[in-house]
């Protein structure tokens, strides 16, 4: 006796449609929790690495170059600052409201070592870019040892 338990069929494409729907709204969900961190917002970033270097760049724009903080901690580089609102006498209705103020977080893995000494920051047109460059490599030369032997 054949047991089989058979699924109403569905069509593939649909099945596939439902699955990209689901991606979709959890990756947009998880944007807008990520923007939202502890009271704040969190820039957007972009993040590259070239043969000598991990570059850095978030958009900030509207930003008083003077509320940045740009520190670099072991294998973090922790990017800080605060966005204020225009002051303004009269009464607005917003009718959208996209641009996010008040303090901003953003921290960044830097997956190798850096030298720490040669590390250049600027902010310019809205956008902060930080430039870390990596350590050159070494060349080791192993030395020989000599392993005496006992009498």
């Amino acid at each position: 006796m054949d047991r089989t338990r058979r699924l109403p069929s569905r069509n593939a494409e649909q099945i596939q449609s439902e699955m990209e729907g689901l991606f979709r709204a959890l990756v947009n969900q998880q944007r807008t929790m990520h923007h939202q961190v502890a009271g704040g917002w969190r820039p957007h970033l972009e993040v590259y690495e070239t043969s000598d270097a991990l570059t850095v760049r978030a958009e900030l724009a509207g930003l008083d170059e003077e509320t940045l903080d740009v520190a670099v901690e072991e294998h973090l580089l922790r990017i800080r600052g605060v966005r204020r609102r225009e002051e303004s006498e009269e009464r607005r209705v917003y009718h959208q409201m996209d641009i996010a103020y008040g303090p901003f977080a953003a921290e960044v893995f830097i997956p190798f070592a850096i030298a720490t000494e040669e590390v250049e920051a600027s902010y310019e047109n809205g956008v902060l870019q930080v430039l870390l460059p990596k350590v050159p490599a070494r060349r080791v030369i192993p030395r020989t040892v000599r392993v005496g032997t006992a009498n």
